[in-house]
């Protein structure tokens, strides 16, 4: 089952979906552009839909990530 999230709290992130069974996040930027990154964990998509600031913890945890 695909999450999908709009963020109404970011200037720097529109939305993001994550797909549980794949362990793929992919992230829309507010420039519309979208990057699928793989091997999430859920709690890493949890954590980034709950931050306070949704763009400041994707800068702080993106060189850490494979985009596919």
């Amino acid at each position: 089952m695909l999450m999908n999230y709009q963020f109404s709290n970011s200037s720097m992130l529109q939305a993001c979906s994550y797909n549980p069974e794949a362990r793929e996040l992919t992230v829309t930027f507010v420039n519309g552009r979208d990057y699928t990154y793989e091997d999430i964990e859920k709690e890493f998509y949890e954590a980034l839909i709950g931050a306070p600031s949704p763009g400041k913890f994707f800068n702080a945890h993106k060189s850490g990530l494979v985009q596919k």
